[in-house]
C-alpha cells in the first residue's frame, strides 16, 4: 500500500543533513587516523555516495515503496516478513544508542550534576511528543532548524581561523598518507553515519509524488556538503589540538571550539557546537524512531497501532540501558562491534541483495 505523500524534498533534504551531522560531530571525526582523518573523511564520503545511491535505486525500482513492502517483495512473503522484524529492532536500537550518545554527552558538557536518568526521559519524552505530533510537522521543522544549523556550521570555521588558535604546523604535511591506516578506519565511517541512511527508506515513501525523481540528485548534494563539512572540522580539530593529542578527546570539537577567543573578550563559543550537536542527535533520534514505528506497523498490520507505538518506545527506553554502564563501554561497542555484526549485515550486505535482485528483475521486465 502506498503511504499519504505529505512532504517536500526541501524539507526531507534538511532532515537528511541534520540526520548525518547527528552525532557523527561528536564520535565520526575519526581522529585516530591523525593527520590523515581528512582524507579518511572524504573517502568514506565518496562510498557513502555510492550506498545511498543503491538505496534510491531500490527504492525508485520498486514502485516508490517502504522498506517493508520492498523485502517481501524481493525476498518473499516469509523472509520478508522476518527481515522486516529484525529492521525494527535496528531502528529502535539505534534510537536508543543516540539517545544515550546524547545523555553522556549532555551529562559531560553541559549538566555536570543532573542525574542522567532525568537528561534522557526529558529527551525521550521530546521525541515522543515529536511523534504524536506526525511525521509532516517533524519535517517542516527541519527547514527552520536546519538554516539555523547551517548557519554556525558556516561561522564555527570562520571564528576558528581569525582566532589565531590554529596552527598550520600541526596539519603539515597535509598530504601524508597511511594508506595501511586509513583502510582500517574508513569501513567503520562508511557504516556510520553513511549506511545509517537506510532509515529513509521509510522516510521518502512519504514524498509527494512530483518530489521523488530529485532525491537521487539533491540527496547527492547533502552528502557531498555533508562529507566536506565534516572533513573541514576534522581538519581544523587537527589544526587546534594538534594530532597526537586530539585523538585522545572525548569531545575533540567542542575542546577545539572551547579554545576560541575573539578579540579579548568573546568567549565560550563551544555553545554553538553544542546546540548544532543536540539539533542532530534530536532529529537523528526521531528519525530512527519514525522508521522503527512506521516500519513495525506496516509490517504487523492486525496489531492495534497504538500498541505498537507504546511498544517500540518502551523497547528504546530499554535498549538504551543496555551495555552504557559508562561512556568507555558505550564508545567500545559503538565503534568496534556495530558497525561489523550490526551495520556491515543490514546497512550494506542485504541492501545490496536487494540491489542485485531489484537490478535482475528490471532487467527481465
Amino acid at each position: 500500500m502506498e503511504n499519504k505523500p505529505i512532504i517536500g524534498i526541501i524539507e526531507s533534504m534538511f532532515a537528511m543533513l541534520l540526520f548525518l551531522i547527528g552525532s557523527s560531530v561528536i564520535f565520526g571525526l575519526n581522529l585516530s587516523a591523525e593527520k590523515a582523518s581528512w582524507i579518511v573523511i572524504l573517502t568514506a564520503g565518496t562510498i557513502g555516495l555510492l550506498i545511498f545511491q543503491m538505496y534510491v535505486y531500490i527504492w525508485q525500482h520498486n514502485d516508490y515503496m517502504n522498506l517493508s513492502v520492498i523485502l517481501k517483495r524481493n525476498l518473499g512473503k516469509f523472509l520478508g516478513s522476518a527481515a522486516s522484524l529484525v529492521y525494527v529492532l535496528y531502528f529502535a536500537y539505534l534510537a536508543s544508542r543516540v539517545l544515550t550518545d546524547f545523555t553522556m554527552f549532555i551529562n559531560s558538557t553541559l549538566l555536570y550534576t543532573m542525574k542522567p536518568l532525568i537528561v534522557k526521559l526529558s529527551i525521550f519524552l521530546v521525541v515522543a511528543y515529536t511523534y504524536i505530533k506526525g511525521l509532516e510537522a517533524f519535517m517542516r521543522s527541519a527547514v527552520i532548524i536546519g538554516s539555523v544549523t547551517v548557519l554556525f556550521l558556516f561561522l564555527i570555521p570562520f571564528w576558528i581561523l581569525i582566532s589565531g588558535i590554529f596552527h598550520w604546523e600541526y596539519i603539515d604535511p597535509i598530504f601524508e598518507v597511511d594508506v595501511k591506516k586509513i583502510a582500517s578506519i574508513v569501513p567503520t565511517m562508511v557504516t556510520f553515519p553513511y549506511g545509517e541512511l537506510i532509515a529513509f527508506l521509510m522516510i521518502f515513501p512519504y514524498l509527494k509524488r512530483e518530489h521523488r525523481s530529485a532525491v537521487s540528485k539533491k540527496g547527492s548534494f547533502i552528502i557531498i556538503f555533508f562529507t566536506l563539512l565534516l572533513s573541514l572540522f576534522s581538519f581544523l580539530t587537527i589544526g587546534v589540538l594538534h594530532p597526537e593529542l586530539a585523538k585522545n578527546f572525548t569531545f575533540p570539537l567542542i575542546e577545539a571550539i572551547e579554545r576560541v577567543t575573539l578579540f579579548d573578550f568573546i568567549k565560550r563559543l563551544d555553545i554553538f557546537a553544542v546546540i548544532i550537536i543536540i539539533f542532530g542527535g534530536y532529529f537523528k533520534i526521531a528519525i530512527f524512531t519514525f522508521a522503527g514505528m512506521n516500519l513495525a506497523k506496516s509490517s504487523m498490520a492486525k496489531v492495534k497501532p497504538q500498541v505498537v507505538t507504546v511498544s517500540i518506545l518502551v523497547i528504546i527506553l530499554l535498549l538504551s540501558y543496555a551495555y552504557a554502564e559508562n561512556l568507555s563501554q558505550h564508545l567500545e561497542i559503538g565503534l568496534k562491534f556495530v558497525p561489523l555484526f550490526i551495520h556491515l549485515p543490514l546497512a550494506i550486505l542485504l541492501p545490496l541483495l536487494l540491489f542485485i535482485i531489484t537490478f535482475i528483475k528490471s532487467r527481465i521486465k
